[in-house]
């Protein structure tokens, strides 16, 4: 993958920008995270992604409230942005939760999204499904991924949001946190989903998946790999939503 892939799929979420065009409702309150919503039905929020119209097939059925993770943009090396912590984050989701009067929601995360829901899973009782796409729910890499953040940041390269947000999930009892999980909850990647961040941080997504994969079924995951995918398959929605789609419809939908 190349750098500035990279940066996007493990932290810098934003860079993928609002489709404001596609959506048909819009709020920028200042203290809540601007999001979109389009659609009725059962809620799902995520953060934005490419390509344009990614949630489409998702809002015949479901309310799908799609958040600006521009906070993630990574801008300014020189200065770490210390408010950006996993409890901030998750604040955050929740603070659109409440503006857009959304009680219980699944939430979809593919890459640091999934972080993102595995950390919000662990702090709300409100999820009604996590669907965490490219990223293994047992095994994460986060220390990994810090070490290549913040030599991208010593480099002057950003990063700096990411940085302060795994910071402060080191020492995550993920084991015991993942074991908790009572909500509906899958995990998917593609079975070829690895990949050299930097110059020696490998991060392997779908074979972790694939090796935890029994431990994972028996805490009540759903767990599928897709041949042939590598993280790319984040930009995939042609092959992600008739997943997520089968998985929520029968969760979610009478």
């Amino acid at each position: 993958m190349k750098r500035r892939e990279i940066l996007q799929t493990l932290g810098s979420a934003s860079a993928l920008g609002l489709f404001p065009n596609v959506l048909t409702a819009q709020t920028r309150a200042r203290d809540v995270r601007p999001f979109t919503v389009r659609g009725s039905g059962p809620a799902l929020i995520a953060f934005d992604r490419p390509p344009r119209g990614f949630y489409d097939q998702l809002t015949d059925r479901y309310r799908v409230i799609v958040i600006d993770n521009s906070a993630f943009d990574n801008n300014s090396p020189a200065n770490i942005d210390v408010s950006q912590t996993a409890d901030r984050v998750c604040a955050d989701i929740l603070g659109v939760a409440d503006a857009a009067g959304v009680d219980h929601f699944a939430w979809f995360g593919f890459s640091f999204g999934s972080v993102v829901g595995l950390q919000l899973a662990s702090r709300t009782n409100r999820l009604s499904a996590l669907v965490c796409g490219g990223w293994p729910p047992l095994g994460g890499q986060y220390a990994e991924t810090l070490a290549y953040a913040e030599a991208e940041a010593a480099q002057g390269r950003a990063m700096t949001s990411t940085v302060t947000f795994y910071r402060s999930i080191r020492g995550w009892p993920e084991r015991e946190a993942v074991s908790k999980f009572t909500c509906p909850r899958m995990a998917f990647a593609g079975n070829k989903d690895e990949f050299v961040a930097g110059c020696c941080q490998k991060i392997r997504i779908g074979p972790l998946i694939a090796e935890h994969r029994a431990e994972l079924e028996g805490m009540g995951w759903t767990v599928q790999l897709i041949d042939g995918f590598g993280h790319e398959l984040g930009g995939r929605p042609d092959v992600i939503m008739p997943i997520l789609r089968r998985f929520l419809d029968s969760i979610l939908l009478p």
